[in-house]
This record gives structure tokens, sequence and C-alpha cells, in this order.
């Protein structure tokens, strides 16, 4: 952990130690002891003002006295009564002190705070770090080879892997029993829908069922099975689609500007392609979080890597914001919020205020991670004005890496026109600006809300027009991040991506374990804390315009932007990388951040993702809370198999594929999910995995699979996005909007879920009604609900309307009316077959009779068939 400057002896001079005692030590024991003193029984807010260390060190909400900082020390601002929840000594103890009394303490704190009180303090802490540390997570990966009991009798020839040995162990243990396994079509659709997020087709099924009636090796139908389903491209959208849940991927910003990204499709097309490829997991991260600082040898590479930096991008911003700082440290809090959680599980950004409650992370480790994304710039893309005034610009690819391009370019008279309008704009600007700087009387006839409107158009016009190459044709653009410049002229560097002498990446400067004592100014005056880095241009640059260099952050206490204490130097908190903490003295650091993250030490990264992929097979992980491996997270069913899965990962070189195919091919994956009443009444959780867990599929399964089964689905790639099209605006309100809810859900969007439009606040009814992602933050585990008014969706939806007539269309002129009974026969098993994938029963085919004949064997008669099918909890459910 990233600790505070040490408490030494200070000298203090005898004026100083008389004013101390006669005014300032006086006034603590009489109002502060009795509750912030080592006697006190309850320490409240967990402040210690009966010793220089614990004034100083401070309690929950930061340092108590900052020397000569008077803003920094929350003790003055308590005294002064300056924030109502933050008063002391408060009304029932007396009240606020005399003014002559805050003057006193004012005055000792600008003199430095001299305080003769030594020793250690006794230390208050809201959870016991030492007992945090050893939590089970934060514990060196060890390389499992084997259960570490033997296998009873009973099931020792049940186990087909070692994951089989694992969970068969734990049976052993809690007495528990297996069910049988899954009869072959139920283990094929939940492949299926488990693996590429679709139903198998009739013919499919008939050929599997074939093979596996007539085949002796079952192994090899299901070996062949996983490997042509993982080799789909269906595979990649299906598991693309849950990463992109994990990285909170939208295509607008969300809060009250809520401005669209029309760039956003490319992180996601990023996403499908990692998953085809199936990229090493290391290198996925490594992209994600600096892909830009990352060597490429060829402009396709380079062009991948950039748009793969759009994860620390794409979060929900507070464009609007008016305090340019403000914006930068919240979006540099969604950035560490996303990495913490997304990659190793972690809640680290609730050290954003104070020190984590319950995890061995402090806030000056929050503050050095802080440090590394304030000095990145982010670039999301919009043009900045009223109604979204934090403008960013967008990150150019390379022009040899033939990326599809979307977006419509301009002709030479469009450009000369926008041209020319810009230059009248601004020149109207510039006369506005300079008449009413002194406060002069504008004669320019322009009221303050043409100057706004002004402002505006012009912020748009250089927007659209950066978006072009000279000829007028559009630019291949991503949102992304890259590092900000040096906060000092210093020899010229290679560009972002470039390799620099030795093979070393730019940005990936040495980096050594972080002292405790923050950063050192070689000669020149002490750096007060609380001030900017002595004759720092960055420190200059951060005060007046935000943060706009590469520099460190400063410790914001309380959270406040108005309450800054001492820098942090940037850095990695041992315990979220290598188990050192390292200090970053070149760049932005984002590269060491992404090579810690992955590296050998790690004990986070392999199994938070191995976990993941455990959840989004099985419907609950080995650690349940997947997004939150802290303490307050849960703890695993299965240790030992956690274990051995994520050292196995690293050693296959990261694979997720190959991870996946492990898991499916063992045979606790292809347990029924048959009810048992002596294992449920021993663990009605299934944590022990006695059975397969019955999970309602989601949002865009059910999509899918209704689209699939009418036969409407386009299963082709889609390049770009509606909002990718629709240009730059809002969404929400009733004018200037972008895009619309009728555009996302319009009838000629007949591709997969996927590639709809993915905005803050517009989803399609069909998505919304079954639980779509939260995408203001990683989502790991969406809420899989069962409510009623999913199933009147489904019997009132005009989206399903059209697709059960669809398919009732085709089974009608599939199955002509030959003979009224054999067409019915006929086409009942095609529909059950198409929907649920198996035959229907003997009391099921009786009702649909019964219905068909009451309406004359109808087109309307079969759309009622089929409908009633695809609001069945059957066809929701994957068992």
């Amino acid at each position: 952990m990233i600790s505070s400057d040490a408490l030494g002896q200070e000298k203090i001079s005898p004026e100083q130690l008389q004013f101390f005692e006669a005014k300032i030590r006086p006034v603590l024991v009489d109002k502060c002891y009795s509750c912030h003193s080592a006697k006190a029984g309850d320490v409240k807010g967990g402040l210690l003002l009966d010793s220089r260390e614990g004034i100083r060190r401070g309690g929950d909400s930061g340092a108590a006295v900052v020397p000569g900082n008077l803003q920094a020390s929350l003790l003055i601002s308590a005294i002064r009564y300056a924030n109502d929840d933050l008063k002391m000594p408060p009304k029932d103890d007396g009240g606020k002190l005399p003014d002559s009394v805050i003057g006193d303490f004012e005055t000792w704190v600008r003199m430095g705070a001299p305080d003769p009180r030594d020793g250690a303090s006794k230390v208050v802490t809201r959870y016991d770090t030492s007992q945090a540390r050893k939590w089970w997570s934060l514990q060196r990966l060890e390389s499992v080879t084997g259960p570490s009991t033997t296998i009873a009798t009973q099931f020792a020839k049940w186990p087909q892997s070692d994951i089989d040995r694992f969970v068969a162990a734990q049976w052993e243990r809690t007495k528990l029993s297996p069910v049988a396994d899954a009869e072959p079509l139920v283990l094929l659709r939940r492949l299926r829908f488990d693996l590429t997020g679709l139903p198998p087709s009739d013919q499919e099924c008939e050929d599997f069922l074939n093979r596996w009636s007539s085949s002796g090796d079952r192994e090899s139908l299901l070996k062949e099975t996983v490997d042509r389903l993982l080799d789909s491209r269906e595979y990649a959208e299906r598991w693309g689609r849950h990463w992109l849940d994990v990285a909170r991927y939208a295509e607008s910003s969300g809060k009250d500007a809520n401005l669209v990204y029309p760039h956003a499709w490319r992180y996601r097309d990023y996403v499908i392609d990692s998953f085809d490829k199936d990229k090493p997991f290391d290198q996925f991260v490594r992209e994600q979080i600096a892909g830009d600082l990352l060597p490429a040898k060829m402009d396709s590479q380079r062009a991948e890597q950039l748009i793969a930096t759009a994860f620390l991008a794409i979060g929900e911003i507070p464009i609007n914001e008016r305090n340019p700082k403000q914006f930068a440290v919240d979006l540099a809090d969604d950035q560490i919020a996303a990495v913490a959680q997304a990659f190793l599980g972690q809640t680290v950004a609730c050290a954003r205020c104070h020190d984590h409650r319950f995890d061995p992370i402090s806030q000056r480790d929050y503050t050095a991670l802080a440090g590394i994304f304030l000095s990145t710039e982010t670039k999301y893309g919009t043009p900045g004005a009223v109604g979204g005034r934090n403008r960013a610009g967008l990150v150019d690819l390379p022009a040899q890496a033939g990326l599809p391009v979307v977006a419509s370019g301009l002709n030479a008279a469009e450009i000369q026109q926008k041209q020319q309008k810009l230059e009248r704009l601004q020149q109207q600007q510039r006369s506005a600006r300079a008449q009413r700087a002194n406060g002069g009387k504008p004669t320019d006839g322009l009221s303050d809300f043409d100057v706004v409107r002004i402002s505006t158009q012009v912020s748009q016009l250089e927007f659209e027009l950066s978006f072009v190459n000279e000829d007028g044709s559009a630019k291949a653009l991503a949102m992304g991040v890259s590092d900000r410049p040096n906060s000092a002229p210093q020899a010229r560097r290679p560009g972002p991506g470039r390799p620099m002498p030795g093979g070393r990446p730019s940005g990936a400067g040495p980096a050594r374990p972080m002292p405790p004592d923050g950063p050192r100014q070689p000669g020149g005056p002490k750096q007060q804390p609380g001030e900017p880095m002595a004759g720092s241009p960055a420190g200059r640059r951060m005060q007046s315009s935000g943060f706009e260099a590469i520099a460190d952050s400063p410790l914001f206490l309380r959270g406040s932007i108005e309450n800054v204490g001492e820098a942090v130097p940037r850095g990695v908190p041992g315990l979220l990388g290598t188990g050192t903490d390292l200090l970053i003295r070149q760049g932005s650091g984002r590269l060491e951040l992404a090579n810690a993250l992955v590296s050998a030490e790690n004990t986070l990264t392999s199994r938070v993702i191995v976990n993941r992929v455990w959840h989004w097979l099985f419907g609950r992980g080995l650690v349940e809370s997947v997004d939150n491996f802290g303490t307050t997270g849960a703890q695993p069913t299965h240790p030992e198999l956690l274990d051995y899965l994520a050292a196995r990962f690293v050693r296959n070189g990261w694979s997720i594929k190959q991870l996946i195919r492990e898991i499916t091919l063992s045979r606790v994956y292809r347990l029924s999910s048959n009810y048992d009443e002596t294992c449920f009444a021993a663990d009605p959780d299934n944590t022990m995995l006695w059975r397969h867990n019955s999970r309602r599929l989601e949002a865009e399964e059910i999509r899918d699979g209704i689209m699939t089964a009418s036969g409407r689905l386009n299963r082709q790639p889609q390049p770009g996005s509606l909002i990718g099209r629709a240009g730059d605006g809002p969404i929400g309100g009733e004018r200037f909007q972008a895009v619309t809810l009728q555009q996302i859900e319009g009838a000629n969007n007949n591709f997969r879920s996927i590639y709809l439009p993915a905005t803050r606040s517009l989803t399609p009814a069909v998505l919304f009604a079954f639980d779509p992602p939260d995408t203001s933050a990683t989502d790991g585990a969406r809420d899989a609900t069962n409510v009623p008014s999913q199933a009147l969706f489904m019997l009132n939806s005009d989206f399903v309307a059209e697709q059960s007539q669809a398919l009732a269309d085709i089974v009608l002129k599939a199955y002509p009316a030959a003979t009224p009974l054999a067409s019915f026969k006929e086409r009942l098993r095609f529909v059950f077959r198409r929907i649920l994938n198996r035959d229907p029963s003997e009391t099921e085919s009786m009702a649909a009779e019964t219905l068909v004949k009451a309406t004359g064997n109808s087109r309307a008669a079969w759309t009622s068939v089929v409908r009633g099918l695809f609001g069945s909890a059957e066809f929701r459910f994957l068992d």
C-alpha cells in the first residue's frame, strides 16, 4: 500500500512551543479528547487528536491538519463551521468556538502546526488491514494439479476430466450425488445458446440425435460440435457481447447531455474480432489499456490497438459538467472503476474520498492510479458547446489499414461552403469577445443568446471539417486515448506506439518501487503540501485549466477538488499488480499498469476472467460475486478448481477458446437440470454443482432466437452502426435528436442484436423487457428476472406478432393441406422443433389440434400456435 509521509522528530522553537501549550493543547483537551483520543471508547470518524501523528494522519475523511495549508486542513474547516456536514465541536458540546480561538488555530497551522507530542498514535481503522490482506483472492495463485482428497468409490468412474474430479471431491465432502446426464437435444440446445447465442437448426438437431443414437463414440461427437461452434463467427458475436457488458459499452455518453458516440461501433467490432481470433487474453488486456503505447508491425495492427483503447473512452461521461477540473477527475474515476472491476474484480473507486472501508486499498493508492488517467487524454468525439461543454477529438486511424468508413464525406463545394461560414462566424465571435472583454456596451447587434449560438455553430463546423481529408473523403476515426504531452521540454521522443531505442515502446519509461513519501524535488525550495510541484509547468496548468499534461495527481481530501492535499506519485499499487508498488517516472503509466495486470505475480486477473467464463457457462460463478473479489464479495465454492483453471489458463497462452472447450467437454457441464429432493434440501443454491442450473435466456438470445425461428434473422456481420451514420447530436428530448427509438426498432433491423444501436437511454422494447446490461458500470453478471410483464410482452408485442406470422407462413407453405390430419401433425412437429428443439408431447398435440380445428386450420390459427410457443417459459429458459 502506498503510505503517507513518515512523521519524525520536529524542531520546535520556544515561541512555537509556548503558543501550542497556551493556545492549542488546552482547547484540544477540553473540546476534542472526549471523542477523539486513545481513551475515548468509540473514536468518532476514526480521528485521533491526542498525538502529532494522529492529528496529521487524520481519520475517515482525510488529514485533520496539513502544516502550512489551511484549505487542506479539515480541522480548520470543521471549527469554522464551513461545511454543514462537518461542524466541530457539535452544538450539544458547546457549539462553535469563539472567533479568537479559531484565529489561534489558523495561526498555528500557518506556522507549520508545531506539535511537541511525540510517540506513535493508536491506529483506528474500519477493517483489520492485516486480515484484509489475507483474503483469499490476494494470495499467490497456486499451481494445483488435482483435488487434494481422493474420490470415493461411487464417483471413481464418473469423472471424465480434471474438472470433474475437483467437483466430485466436493460431493464426497458434502455427501451429495449428481443427477443424470442431460438428454442429447437438451445438451445440444445448451451448447448452441451458450456458445453462439442462437438455437440449433432442425437439421442440426436431427444429425446430432442420429449420431448420438448410433455412434458408440459420443465423446468425439461432442468434441466436433464444440469445436465447430467455437470456430464460428456466431461464437465471437455471442462472447463479444459478454465482454461488452463488462466494458460498460454504449454508443452515447449518458448523464444529462447524453450525446451520441458515432464511432463506438469500432470498439464493438474490435471485441468481436478478438474473440473470433482467440486473441490471448493478456494481449487483449494490454491493448485496451495501452494499445496506443504498444509497438506495431503494420498499419492494420496499429489501427486495431488504437481502437482497443476505446475501452477507456466509452463510459458514462458527464460531458456537460461546467467545471473542467471536476470533469477530468470524474472521467478518471470512471476509468479507474472500469479497469479495476473488469480485470481485477476490485472496487478501487470506493477509495476516492477515503481509505477503502473493507479492502486494503488506501486513498493514496487510488490517487496514484488517478495520476495515470489524469495524464491520459480521452478522445470520445464531441464538438463541445452548450449542452456538451467538454470537447474531445477522436483518434485518426492509419489510412492504409483498410478499415470501413460508414460516415459520409464532403464534396469540394460543401467544404468551401462550411469553411466560408466558419470564417464568417469566427469573425463575429472575435468581434463580440473584443467588445465584451472590458465590459463595454456591445454595438454589433448580437444578444448574449446570439453569442452562445455562434459559439456552438463554430464548434460544430470545426468538428465536422476535422473529420474529412483534404479531398473531402471521410477519415477513418475511432474513440480512444493517448498520453498527454510532457510537462516540460525534453529531448524528442518517438511518437506513441513507435519503438524506442532498444525496442522498448514509448511510454514504458523506467519503473521502480514507489517511495512512501511522495515525489522528491531536485533542488529548489521544499514543496509544501497542497501546492503544485515547484517550478512545474504542469502544476501551473493544473491550477489554471485542469489537467493538460503528464503530472501526478494531488490527494483530494474527502474527494473534493476544492480540498487539495499533497501530490501522490503516479504508480501501480502492488496489491493490484506485481505485489510491489511501482512508481511511474515517464509517460502516463498506462503501459506499466497493463503489464502489471497480466504479470505472473498478479493474483487476480486470471482468476477473475476464469470465474467470468464459468459464470457465463453455468449461470453462477465459482465465486458468485463475479465483479467483486474483495472482502465484501463471496468466497469460492471450489477454490482448488478455480486456481487449477486459472493457472492452466495462463499456461495455455491465455486462450479463452481453450478454456471454454475444456469446461464444456467436462461431464459436470453435461448434467441435466433435474430436481432432486435430497440434494436440494442439502444444497438449495446448487453451489456444489450436483445439477446444471436452468437459466433464463438473455435479452439478445430471446430476440435472435425468435428471428432465427421465423427465418428472418440476417446473420451477416453489420459494419458500422445506425448511430455511426446518424452523425453527432443528443439523444432524448423532442428536438434535434441524432437517433430515435423508432429508428432503432425499425423493421429493417433484422441483424443480430449485438449490432443494434446501444444507447444509454433508448433500448428496443424486446431487449428492455428482459434485463439488458447496466451500461453505467461493469456488469459481469446480468440480472435475470422472471416476471409477468415478460410473458405479457411476448403475447402483446408487435415484434413477436410479426415473427409469429412469418413462421406460420413458412409452415403453411412447407406442408400444404394434403389431408387435414397429416398436415396438422407435420406442421406442429415443424414449429415445435423450430422453437423448442423437440417434438410435441401427446397432451400438447391434443391442445394444439383443438385450437387449430376451432379456427379452420387457418393462418391465424397457426400464428396463435407459434406465438404461444414463443410465449412459453420453456422457450425463454435454457435447461
